[in-house]
């Protein structure tokens, strides 16, 4: 920060840390605090050209210029990753994602949900789950770590009255079709079969 901004940071901040840095930094790695330091140079050089001044940012604004996005990994976009999730949430297994974390983010948030969902509001609720989701993974492929579904913990108290029906009604459905004997995942034509059966018709 020093050598960025001269004795503008000193002045501001001090020689020393009085927590306040820490507190924002702390959690981050050595590659999150490179990428934040790079987005840093890249707007004094753009002040430079343009005349303006550059001064140092608040840790708060540094710690969010660390923050990595998707196209800083090789990843999609957030928009182009919930694009491609909405196109292919009909059949993702037939699908070659763009990448592991596209097609992650959309099975943590539901790949039922995402194409069944037509009311505007829940489906923006939807999108933004898919956008924390899909942020986490990339934060763990910039860390290095692998990609596992761990997906956020979400409680009944982010949900409004017309996603917790639905879920009742799912359970509900899931647990008559358990106690019937029914499996838990058929295809047309074995669910054609088990209706039949059940009806005594041929």
């Amino acid at each position: 920060m020093g050598q960025l901004y001269g004795s503008k940071f000193e002045s501001q901040w001090g020689k020393f840390d009085d927590g306040v840095w820490l507190a924002e930094l702390g959690h981050m790695s050595e590659r999150h605090i490179e990428l934040g330091l790079a987005r840093l140079r890249q707007q004094v050089r753009d002040a430079a050209k343009s005349g303006d001044e550059a001064w140092p940012p608040q840790p708060v604004a540094f710690a969010g210029l660390c923050e990595p996005r998707p196209e800083d990994v090789g990843l999609p976009t957030v928009d182009a990753a919930w694009r491609e999730a909405c196109a292919h949430c009909h059949a993702p297994d037939e699908w070659r994602w763009s990448h592991e974390a596209v097609r992650m983010a959309g099975q943590t948030v539901g790949w039922r949900e995402i194409h069944g969902t037509t009311a505007q509001s829940v489906r923006a609720r939807l999108e933004k789950r898919f956008a924390r989701e899909y942020g986490a993974l990339v934060n763990r492929v910039m860390s290095g770590q692998p990609l596992q579904a761990q997906g956020l913990i979400e409680s009944d108290a982010t949900r409004n009255r017309a996603e917790l029906a639905e879920r009742a009604s799912r359970e509900a459905a899931q647990q008559q079709a358990e106690a019937a004997g029914l499996p838990h995942r058929m295809n047309a034509s074995q669910g054609l079969a088990m209706l039949k059966a059940a009806t005594g018709r041929s």
